[in-house]
């Protein structure tokens, strides 16, 4: 199983441990609330297992170079920038993990940084991401971009301010939107 299907499946699992745990808490029955404590940690340990592998899986694609084309270096660091945006926001929003996401946003800044060491302005090529179906990645991709590229960043950035609500994804766009208006541009 790939990571971002990892991620999905363990936020399904936090949903239904959400709704199926909290209800045995609330009961009296002490072998439903132990049943709950015990499936409450594994999804935490999943949770420790999936965020160690997919720090690693970053910091590999960082760290690699001896790809065979700067292209396909370009593509990996695309990629790892994605899931990068995808775990991120996970860990935000439905770990309540600001630590591991913190880590994680450490890596996309060095993937972002590993772009432009490769070229001078490489990391426009994470612009294939502001048409991304997902939310969380637009919003990453044109936070990154929208001091190179404003005018296909902002309209992007200003939707997700305007759709998502009390997300990650709107939590990116807004202070990218705002820092760039700060910026006097």
């Amino acid at each position: 199983m790939d990571l971002d299907a990892s991620i999905e499946e363990l936020g399904n699992k936090l949903d239904e441990w959400c709704s199926t745990g909290l209800t045995a808490f609330i009961s009296g029955d002490r072998v439903a609330r132990s049943q709950a404590l015990f499936s409450g940690i594994e999804v935490l340990q999943e949770l420790d297992r999936l965020k160690s592998k997919g720090l690693a899986t970053m910091a590999a694609l960082i760290n690699k170079q001896y790809a065979t084309t700067t292209d396909v270096r370009v593509a990996s660091l695309v990629r790892g920038f994605e899931f990068g945006a995808k775990l991120a926001a996970t860990l935000h929003d439905e770990m309540l993990d600001t630590d591991g996401e913190t880590k994680v946003v450490r890596l996309m800044n060095r993937i972002a940084d590993t772009l432009d060491e490769i070229e001078p302005d490489r990391r426009t090529a994470l612009a294939e991401l502001l048409g991304h179906s997902d939310a969380r990645v637009r919003a990453s991709a044109g936070a990154y971009l929208v001091k190179m590229m404003p005018e296909r960043a902002l309209p992007i950035l200003r939707e997700i301010e305007q759709k998502e609500h009390g997300n990650s994804a709107h939590f990116v766009a807004h202070w990218a939107v705002l820092g760039w208006e700060l910026d006097g541009k």
